[in-house]
C-alpha cells in the first residue's frame, strides 16, 4: 500500500512538474520523526482492526484530530475560537452516531492500538505541517509515502516474503484504485495547509468523510438501514463543516 501510494503520488508531481528534492538541512530528523510515525499509525490501526470492530476503531482513532487542534494551536501558534470547537465537536458527535452500532469496546488491546494510532496520526500531522512551511506538497506526499513503507520492511523483514501472497491481478487493481484516491486526498490536504487553511481545521474536516461515506452508501448501494439518523448526522456534520470554514 505504502509503496504503491508513493509511486501513484509521485506519479502526480512530475505529471503537473511539481516534484523537487527536499533540503534536508535542519530537516532530517522531522522526516524520520514523520516515517516512523506514520509507519506507527499504520501498524497500530491495523492490530487494532483485528481486535475491535470498524466502527470502534473509526470513533477511537478519531481522536487523533483532538490531538493535532491542540499541537497544532500550542506549536504552529494557530488560532482557536468557539467556532472551531464547536465545529470540531459537531462532527466527532456525527462520527459517533454513524458508528456506534454495536460497540462494546471489550478487547483493552484493541482499544489500546487504536489510540496509539491516534496518537501518532495526530503528532505526525503537526510535524509534517513544520515541514510544510518550506517544502513542496506533492513532493511531500511522494516522498512521504515510500519512507513509512521502508521503516516497515526494516521492522517486519520476514513479512515481505508472505507479501508475494497478495500480487494478484485483483487485487493490484483494487489497491491502485484506493491508492489513487488516498494520493489525491494527501495532496490536496497538504495544499490546503500550504494555502493558509489551520491544522486545527483541517484535521477535524477530513473527519466527515466518514459520514459522507455512510451516506452515499445509503444512496448507491441502498444501505437504508438507520436512515434517519444517517441523514441527521450528515445535517450535523454539514453544520460543523460551516463552523470550521
Amino acid at each position: 500500500f505504502q509503496f504503491t501510494l508513493g509511486l501513484i503520488s509521485l506519479l502526480f508531481a512530475l505529471v503537473f512538474g511539481r516534484f523537487v528534492w527536499p533540503n534536508l538541512e535542519g530537516l532530517t530528523l522531522r522526516f524520520v520523526l514523520s516515517s516512523c510515525l506514520w509507519a506507527g499509525a499504520t501498524v497500530f490501526s491495523f492490530k487494532a482492526i483485528q481486535r475491535l470492530s470498524a466502527g470502534e476503531v473509526t470513533i477511537l482513532t478519531t481522536s487523533s484530530s483532538v490531538i493535532s487542534i491542540l499541537l497544532g494551536v500550542l506549536f504552529l501558534r494557530e488560532a482557536f475560537s468557539l467556532n472551531i470547537a464547536l465545529g470540531a465537536l459537531l462532527i466527532f458527535v456525527s462520527v459517533w452516531m454513524v458508528q456506534n452500532e454495536k460497540l462494546s469496546f471489550t478487547s483493552r488491546q484493541g482499544i489500546m492500538f487504536a489510540l496509539l494510532s491516534a496518537v501518532c496520526a495526530g503528532i505526525a500531522v503537526v510535524n509534517d505541517a513544520f515541514i510544510l512551511r518550506s517544502y513542496e506538497a506533492f513532493s511531500y506526499t511522494a516522498i512521504m509515502s515510500f519512507l513509512p513503507a521502508v521503516v516497515l520492511m526494516a521492522l517486519f523483514p520476514k513479512k515481505i516474503v508472505k507479501a508475494k501472497s497478495l500480487l494478484n491481478a485483483k487485487s493490484i487493481w483494487l489497491m491502485s484504485i484506493f491508492c489513487l484516491f488516498y494520493s489525491v486526498q494527501a495532496i490536496t490536504y497538504y495544499l490546503a495547509f500550504q494555502s493558509g487553511a489551520p491544522i486545527s481545521q483541517l484535521s477535524p474536516l477530513v473527519k466527515s468523510s466518514i459520514v459522507l461515506t455512510v451516506l452515499l452508501g445509503a444512496i448507491f448501494l441502498n444501505e437504508r438501514k438507520h436512515l434517519v439518523k444517517k441523514i441527521i448526522a450528515s445535517v450535523i456534520v454539514t453544520a460543523g463543516a460551516i463552523l470550521l470554514g
